[in-house]
């Protein structure tokens, strides 16, 4: 089936607005998984658009990989904006807080596994911005310990933390 230009043109736009609003905060692959789970196009009508955007030099990515508008795709977005139907922009101005919000837990919850002079360790971390709100190294007995350890916490991060700040703020007299 083949697709009038404005409807090309207005899937650009899309793109362009949701790099736009994520500003420095999506790889290729986030795009890629954003744009598909809210199934707005297909993977292949995707990188369609998404490669004419990158070698037209509207869309650029930093040297984290990381998709920007070009000041040319910030000045076509401006131009063009009006011709996006409001519609489209609440569904997407809707699912990108969600995104943004699973992105920051996924940014901002890490484990890791590593082994320092013969023993096991799992670390995890809860950063809010550049602070670390919970820190934790564990000593474990086993990597397999370390693997259950580390995917509990990576599931369950905001409650184990609660649970750990409760435990250690208790009044037991």
């Amino acid at each position: 089936m083949k697709k009038s230009s404005f409807e090309l043109a207005l899937n650009k736009l899309l793109i362009l607005y949701i790099i736009d609003n994520f500003s420095h905060k999506l790889k290729e692959n986030d795009l890629s998984y954003f744009v598909l789970d809210i199934e707005l196009f297909n993977y292949f009508y995707f990188k369609q658009y998404l490669k004419e955007l990158e070698s037209t030099g509207l869309v650029l990515f930093d040297r984290d990989k990381k998709y920007y508008l070009s000041d040319d795709g910030v000045k076509t977005l401006d131009i063009f904006y009006e011709k996006i139907p409001e519609e489209n922009i609440k569904f997407l101005d809707e699912k990108m807080k969600k995104y943004r919000h699973e992105l920051l837990l996924q940014n901002s919850i890490t484990s890791e596994i590593y082994e320092e002079k013969g023993t096991g360790y799992t670390r995890l971390k809860i950063k809010d911005g550049e602070i670390d709100v919970l820190d934790l190294k564990i000593e474990v007995s086993d990597l397999l310990m370390a693997k259950k350890i580390s995917a509990n916490f990576k599931k369950n991060a905001e409650n184990i933390y609660s649970k750990i700040l409760k435990l250690l703020t208790e009044d037991k007299n």
